[in-house]
């Protein structure tokens, strides 16, 4: 029997990763998260948790805390918002 999912298959594997970064809005600068962490990546996204109000359509930054500190475009794919923490998860795909 053939399972329906709606869920559209990963292009590529995810990897649990909690790297600290700050994100920053492309439309608007002075919005940002310095205590934004990934919680996995791959090789053309990343899901990130920040108290960031982000929109699916939205362009943002990356920048990795530490030694790597260039910008990467990040457009927001997909949000939800978590009620417990205020915190927002975020699917980014990596440009």
């Amino acid at each position: 029997m053939q399972e329906n999912s709606s869920q559209t298959p990963r292009r590529c594997e995810r990897q649990p990763s909690k790297i600290p970064i700050s994100l920053v809005l492309e439309a608007d600068p002075f919005k940002a998260d310095d205590s934004a962490i990934t919680l996995d990546i791959s090789p053309r996204g990343v899901r990130v948790r920040t108290n960031l109000a982000l929109a699916p359509g939205e362009w943002v930054k990356v920048v990795a805390k530490g030694e790597f500190t260039q910008a990467i475009a990040a457009l927001v794919i997909w949000v939800r918002k978590d009620q417990s923490s205020r915190s927002t998860f975020a699917g980014l795909e990596l440009f």
